[in-house]
């Protein structure tokens, strides 16, 4: 694991007394889900089982951020599941220690990877994995690197999951001042163990399936030298069923579209669809409609 957990000596202001108890309902309601969240993603990524795995992912990285905001005296109830407004918003509180982006690991070959930064990679997977979506009315594009990239984003904000300004005695030292966790973070850019269900998940507490789940081609979670199976890279992708269903009966001529328009109205009014959504659909409905002679 990393160095020696801390002993906390002094909590911020706006915890006081009820910092155990606040800490505790933090730990069981965000971090402690969380973890099995990301877990199970792991598990639903190396076999394909992308709606959920994009789903899974979402979850627990709003999760893990809500702890952040929480354990630092922020209100974590007002930005609803937008994991981007609570990632910028956990910039706020720690964007001094969030590197810019994930960055590709070595084994990894060039040509599967894709730079980009973590605010990028956060809009693409809520993107995907937002609730509206777990209905797969946008469908999905799964790249080969984005497990490797959601395992460097739930390392670096679940490690942040603590006060950071509180007082913290390092234990593993004889003598010498207290410093902060923010400060004990930044000396020690590998300390991330919380002593929760992913610690567990990894040692093999809960079962071995779990823990091949948790570690496989975990890079930043395992030692450099676990064994590590072969690897192989694939690209999965999904339409909207819409598309086929409300947009190509259109492209294929006006004979077509009495009967397109009665199924879309179907789906206006059985089934509930974002607001912003059905105005997309009718606007390239309409777009589609005009561009047959």
């Amino acid at each position: 694991m990393d160095v020696v957990d801390a002993v906390v000596t002094a909590m911020p202001a706006e915890v006081g007394e009820l910092y155990a108890d606040q800490h505790s309902i933090i730990d069981e309601l965000f971090i402690t889900t969380a973890d099995d969240n990301y877990v199970t993603a792991r598990w639903c990524f190396h076999r394909n089982l992308n709606v959920d795995f994009f789903w899974l992912a979402v979850h627990c990285v709003e999760k893990y951020l809500k702890a952040v905001l929480l354990l630092n005296g922020r209100p974590a109830k007002n930005f609803g599941h937008d994991i981007n407004q609570l990632y910028a918003e956990v910039l706020k509180v720690a964007g001094d220690l969030l590197p810019p982006g994930p960055v590709k690991p070595e084994r990894m070959p060039p040509s599967m990877w894709r730079e980009e930064t973590f605010e990028q990679f956060i809009g693409r997977l809520y993107r995907d994995g937002q609730a509206d979506n777990r209905y797969q009315l946008y469908g999905y594009s799964k790249m080969p690197e984005d497990l490797w990239k959601l395992d460097q984003l739930v390392f670096n904000i679940r490690r942040l999951c603590r006060p950071l300004d509180a007082s913290v005695m390092k234990t593993n030292i004889a003598s010498g001042p207290n410093i902060s966790h923010r400060d004990s973070l930044k000396e020690n850019p590998k300390r991330w163990t919380l002593h929760s269900r992913l610690e567990d998940a990894l040692e093999g507490k809960i079962d071995e399936e779990v823990k091949a789940a948790a570690t496989l081609w975990n890079f930043p979670f395992t030692p450099e030298n676990y064994p590590r199976p072969a690897a192989s890279y694939t690209l999965a992708s999904r339409d909207s069923v819409f598309i086929r269903r409300l947009f190509d009966p259109l492209r294929a001529g006006p004979e077509h579209f009495a009967k397109s328009d009665k199924l879309w109205a179907w789906v206006k009014t059985h089934i509930r669809l974002p607001k912003e959504l059905i105005n997309e659909i009718e606007a390239e409905r309409e777009q589609l409609k005009s561009a047959q002679p």
